[in-house]
């Protein structure tokens, strides 16, 4: 009884690829063993594809690391602004001049200023005069080859101007429409103080609504 046992221990021993007189499953060409074969090496196939698909994931990750890497460094290493210093455009200088002292009623300067989305315009015109009066009369008259397109009356306040040796004035029309644009018109204003002086200024305009 104990000799069978003990062969049959070493007749499993040998399953194990031990050679004996009984020949392990590698060995032989049975359909089990073909089919063992077989399902290892799908096995074996999968992992090697799981590891290749790792490998590919970690190249991604690394290459999105180093990505990274570059940005951030490239923004620590970009030149920034001292502090304190404005990148701002010049601005271009003006000739700064005086205005003389008054002697006489004087129309000095006159524009006009379109009104926004409305083919209307406001004229205006500014001046001094020696006389300490409260009020001038301003009359603006456009004209387009002699002939009379509009004219506009209004009165403005003086301004007592210790600095010129007078008063100055501005006077500015209410918006004006039915005024001709894209051609030169003659702009022509007349001044006229409480004394009953009078003084004028004129130049051409070309009125272009905004």
């Amino acid at each position: 009884m104990a000799e069978w046992s003990n062969a049959t221990v070493c007749k499993t021993v040998a399953l194990t690829g031990y050679p004996g007189s009984n020949p392990g499953l590698s060995t032989t060409n049975s359909p089990l063993a073909t089919l063992i074969k077989t399902f290892y090496s799908i096995v074996y196939m999968a992992e090697t594809e799981e590891k290749k698909q790792e490998e590919g994931v970690m190249m991604y990750v690394v290459g999105a690391i180093i990505a990274v890497a570059v940005v951030v460094a490239s923004i620590l290493m970009w030149p920034r602004q001292k502090s304190g210093t404005q990148t701002t455009s010049p601005t271009p200088e003006q000739n700064v001049v005086s205005k003389p002292q008054l002697t006489k009623l004087a129309c000095e300067n006159q524009w006009y200023n379109p009104v926004i989305g409305i083919p209307k315009f406001y004229l205006s015109a500014e001046g001094g005069d020696v006389l300490e009066g409260k009020t001038v009369e301003c009359t603006f008259t456009l004209t387009k080859d002699k002939d009379v397109i509009l004219t506009e009356k209004i009165t403005g306040p003086m301004t007592v101007a210790p600095e010129r040796g007078g008063t100055t004035f501005r006077c500015t029309s209410k918006s004006l429409e039915n005024i001709p644009q894209g051609v030169p018109l003659k702009m022509t204003t007349t001044i006229k103080n409480e004394g009953g002086q009078t003084a004028s200024c004129s130049g051409m305009a070309t009125f272009k609504s905004q």
